[in-house]
């Protein structure tokens, strides 16, 4: 702690997490490969939020489309590094201190055009 109970904010430490979610997400299409599957689409792009009638950047996102076994499978991860803070006509954006991630999956049958959830750890 600093002078007057006060915390110094450690710059070194979100980043080191931050690297951590980008090498593990590395890690998940490395096994995806692996075991045999396909990568058919790998784009990222900005993460947007609508604000009245602007449109605010809050991140990015990265989708990877891939066929592994018959089924094809779209790995999504969400990476926000500003939030969406007031209510009413007092919303503005801010940003984090650390950014956050989400990561989710699905799957799609051969024969089908409908997404489905799938948790990532009955993957593998």
């Amino acid at each position: 702690m600093g002078a007057g109970g006060e915390k110094k904010p450690m710059p070194e430490i979100e980043e080191t997490r931050a690297a951590g979610k980008d090498e593990a997400f590395e890690a998940i299409l490395e096994r995806v490969k692996e075991a045999g599957g396909e990568i058919t689409r790998d784009d990222t792009s900005p993460l947007f939020i609508e604000v009245g009638n602007q449109d605010f950047e809050v991140g990015m996102q990265r989708i990877v489309e891939f066929n592994l076994n018959r089924f094809d499978f779209q790995l999504t991860r969400n990476v926000e590094t500003h939030s969406l803070q007031g209510s009413g006509h007092q919303k503005h954006v801010e940003e984090l201190s650390a950014a956050r991630s989400h990561v989710s999956m699905k799957r799609k049958p051969d024969n089908s055009q409908d997404w489905l959830s799938v948790d990532l750890e009955d993957m593998f």
